[in-house]
C-alpha cells in the first residue's frame, strides 16, 4: 500500500482540491451564519414580546393584558442571506408593532441600499438577481422587486434637478438622445436633452438633463436652459458652447447666453456636406475638407477652406455652400487653448455619454414611464459624475 509520502500531487490536482475544500468550508459558514442570525432575531422578537406582555413564558403576573398565541413562521432577505423560517411569536390580543422587523417587510434595509448601489453602479434590474443568487441563494430577489426598490431614488433625481449650480464651467457641449417612453395613451420616443460641463479646473460632469415633452424644439431647450440659469449657471466664465445644428438650441443659446461663442459640431455637418457629394466622390470631397479643422492655426484654416471651396464650387456647389454657411462658428474652438481644439470641434465627447446610455436601455424595449427614464438616466450621470470627480480631463486646466 503507497504510503501518504509517496503520493504525488500536481498542481492542478491541489489546485482542485483546495478549491472543492475552500468551497464547503465557506458554504458550510454562511449557512451556519444565517441560522445564527435567524436564532438572533429570533430572540430580539421575543424580548419585544415580553416586554410588551410584562411576563416572561409560563410567568403568572395579574397584571398583564394579553398571552402568547403561538407563532407563524415568514421569510427574511438579508444581507448575509435568505432567512426561510423565521419564527414570529403572536398575541391574542391586537397586533404587535415590531422594531426588530418592521411588518410585511420581506427585506432588511442593507440588501435594499445593496440594490440600490448596484443599480447606481451601472448593473440592469434584470442582472440584479443574477449577480445576487450566488451570494444570496435562488429567488432572493426579483426584477419586480428591484424595480419598486429603485423607486427610492425619486427623490435624489428631484434633488439633482433642483440642486444649486456654482457658475465654474469654460465649456458646455450640449445635446439630445432619443428614448422609448409609454405615455398614458401609446408608446411614444421621448427626448432627453443633456447638459455637459467642463469646469475651470477642468473636471467635467454631467450637469443635467431634461425629458423635453415635444423634441428638441426651440421652446424646449429656452426651458432647460433658463432654469439652469436661475439655478446658478450663468455662464459669466464660459468660453465656447459646442453644439449640433439644432436651429431651435442655436436660438435658445442666443437668447440665454447671448454673449458666449458657439461652437458647430464637425461631425454633424460633415454628414450634412457629404449628403449633397455623389456618392463616388464622397470620400476625396470629405477628406479635403477635413484638412480645413485639422490646421495649425485659424489664419490656416480660412485658408484651407477657400482652397476647398475654389476647387469643389464646380463640381458641388451644394456641398461648399452648406460648408460654407456655418464656417464662421465651425471655426471658433481656434479662439480656446490649442490642447483644447480636438476635444472642442465636434459633440463626440457627450456622444460618448450617449452611448453608454444606450448600453444601459437597450435591454429595456420601452419605459413604463417618465419616472423610470429619469431613474435610469440618473443612475448613468451618477455613477460617470463619480467616476470623474478626481480626474480632470486631459489638458483642459485652469492654466490652459
Amino acid at each position: 500500500m503507497e504510503s501518504v509520502a509517496e503520493i504525488r500531487f500536481e498542481d492542478k490536482d491541489l489546485f482542485e482540491r483546495w478549491s472543492r475544500v475552500r468551497e464547503d468550508f465557506w458554504g458550510d459558514l454562511k449557512k451556519e451564519t444565517v441560522r445564527a442570525l435567524g436564532r438572533l432575531l429570533e430572540s430580539s422578537l421575543e424580548v419585544e414580546v415580553q416586554d410588551l406582555i410584562g411576563s416572561g413564558r409560563w410567568e403568572h403576573n395579574s397584571g398583564r393584558w394579553t398571552y402568547r398565541n403561538g407563532w407563524y413562521e415568514r421569510g427574511l432577505m438579508t444581507g448575509l442571506g435568505y432567512i426561510e423560517r423565521l419564527r414570529v411569536p403572536r398575541v391574542r390580543e391586537g397586533g404587535i408593532r415590531w422594531k426588530t422587523i418592521p411588518r410585511y417587510k420581506r427585506r432588511s434595509k442593507d440588501v435594499d441600499d445593496m440594490v440600490i448601489e448596484m443599480f447606481l453602479a451601472g448593473v440592469s434590474t434584470r442582472r440584479v438577481e443574477e449577480v445576487l443568487r450566488p451570494l444570496m441563494g435562488q429567488g432572493a430577489i426579483s426584477a419586480g422587486s428591484v424595480s419598486q426598490i429603485t423607486k427610492r431614488l425619486d427623490s435624489l433625481v428631484r434633488k439633482f434637478h433642483d440642486r444649486a449650480i456654482r457658475d465654474e464651467y469654460v465649456y458646455l457641449i450640449l445635446d439630445g438622445i432619443f428614448l422609448n417612453a409609454k405615455s398614458p395613451a401609446v408608446k411614444k420616443r421621448r427626448c432627453i436633452l443633456v447638459v455637459y460641463g467642463v469646469k475651470r479646473d477642468g473636471k467635467r460632469e454631467m450637469i443635467d438633463f431634461y425629458l423635453a415633452p415635444k423634441g428638441e424644439s426651440q421652446n424646449a431647450w429656452e426651458h432647460f436652459l433658463n432654469k439652469l440659469y436661475y439655478r446658478g449657471l450663468e455662464g459669466k466664465h464660459l468660453r465656447l458652447v459646442v453644439i449640433d445644428g439644432n436651429e431651435g438650441l442655436k436660438n435658445a443659446i442666443e437668447l440665454v447666453y447671448p454673449g458666449v461663442e458657439k461652437q458647430r459640431c464637425w461631425a454633424h455637418k460633415l454628414r450634412n456636406v457629404a449628403n449633397k457629394v455623389p456618392k463616388k466622390l464622397q470620400e476625396v470631397c470629405i477628406n479635403g475638407a477635413r484638412d480645413i479643422y485639422g490646421a495649425g492655426s485659424y489664419k490656416e484654416a480660412v485658408w484651407n477652406f477657400k482652397e476647398w471651396a475654389r476647387i469643389w464650387r464646380p463640381v458641388v456647389p451644394e456641398a461648399v455652400e452648406c460648408l460654407e454657411e456655418d464656417i464662421e462658428e465651425l471655426l471658433n474652438f481656434f479662439g480656446c487653448p490649442e490642447e483644447d481644439w480636438r476635444r472642442l470641434r465636434t459633440t463626440n465627447i457627450i456622444e460618448r455619454v450617449f452611448r453608454e446610455v444606450r448600453r444601459r436601455t437597450r435591454p429595456m424595449s420601452c419605459f413604463q414611464n417618465r419616472e423610470s427614464v429619469e431613474r435610469i438616466i440618473f443612475a448613468i450621470f451618477y455613477r460617470l459624475n463619480q467616476k470623474w470627480e478626481n480626474r480632470p480631463l486631459f489638458k483642459i486646466t485652469q492654466n490652459s
